[in-house]
């Protein structure tokens, strides 16, 4: 598939995951228009140049109307839908918002797309914690698994794969949902999350903080540009991926408590680990990790990086740009 000249909307681009696939799709000479809810100053998206290479357009996903004339004014062929609320705990402290967003959100713009017409694939930014939690001997995900949700986060974005798969049935939009691991990597403002909260406060002499009773807490940690170039492969095969749910994973599943080990020993010494007790309400899963073999049937070539090297280009980034960005207190 040529990119060159094809019209993609990327929701969520002021987000992590959004800006990459947006950096690539330029490379590759599309025409890229980024949906933002606001911009800022130190999101990758800003920080990187790519608001210069890039067209941006002011969206809240809420608002239907909206999206509909950004998708008629445009032209668009291609939809990456990133926009989300994304951060577990402010889930929990705000679940209407939370449902509005991830689920309201989507069906606004399928719903968008279905009226305005000729959009020719979608991708729709689910979460591998869609499935809920699974005894240890029933991992990794597999996508045939039936689901199980049951925290707010979870729920939300399990319903906005949901809606996905309703539009796609009803109306044969040719769209595709994605369950990634957790990603990491260069940009990722939300500073609550391990990797870039506990490179920043190391890179400022202050303690990471790690939530009691999570050290041994098992994750599988996904470079966002493996993720990137993974989704953009999937939307490249649309004619085989519409109607399916791909999860995208790397093989690097580690303790919580080893992955602050890891960044700890790639940067210069400084405080302890601060022990920070968990608000009663923020539940997580204990064990997560999937099975991308799916995934390595349309993306053969699909070859992720280890998180030791991953970390590298990460603490990297921040090194360079830590200075004007959020220091955690």
């Amino acid at each position: 598939m040529e990119w060159k000249y094809k019209n993609v909307l990327i929701t969520g681009a002021a987000g992590f995951l959004a800006p990459h696939i947006a950096k690539v799709l330029v490379e590759k000479g599309a025409n890229v228009i980024c949906g933002v809810h606001d911009l800022k100053k130190t999101s990758f998206y800003s920080i990187e140049g790519i608001d210069k290479l890039t067209t941006v357009a002011i969206i809240d996903i809420n608002n239907i109307d909206r999206i509909k004339e950004v998708i008629n004014n445009y032209e668009i062929n291609y939809i990456f839908h990133c926009a989300a609320h994304s951060i577990v705990k402010n889930c929990i402290n705000n679940p209407l918002g939370a449902f509005q967003a991830n689920i309201i959100g989507t069906a606004n713009v399928l719903e968008a797309a279905r009226l305005v017409g000729g959009v020719e694939g979608i991708m729709c930014m689910e979460s591998d914690k869609s499935y809920g939690s699974f005894d240890d001997n029933e991992l990794p995900y597999k996508e045939d698994q039936a689901i199980k949700p049951t925290n707010v986060y979870e729920v939300s974005k399990a319903c906005s794969g949901l809606v996905a798969a309703a539009y796609m049935h009803n109306y044969s939009i040719p769209i595709f949902t994605v369950r990634a691991a957790n990603l990491y990597g260069p940009g990722d403002m939300n500073i609550s999350r391990l990797i870039p909260g506990s490179i920043l406060r190391l890179l400022n002499n202050e303690s990471p903080v790690l939530y009691s009773g999570v050290a041994d807490y098992i994750r599988e940690f996904l470079y966002v540009d493996d993720a990137a170039n993974a989704i953009i492969k999937l939307m490249e095969n649309i004619e085989i991926t519409k109607s399916e749910t791909y999860n995208i994973g790397s093989n690097s599943v580690h303790k919580i408590s080893e992955v602050l080990d890891m960044m700890a020993g790639k940067l210069p010494d400084g405080p302890d680990v601060k022990l920070v007790e968990k608000n009663i309400l923020f539940k997580e899963i204990k064990e997560q990790y999937v099975d991308y073999s799916k995934l390595m049937k349309v993306v053969s070539d699909y070859s992720p990086i280890a998180l030791d090297e991953g970390l590298d280009a990460t603490i990297d980034w921040y090194k360079r740009h830590y200075k004007n960005l959020m220091i955690p207190s």
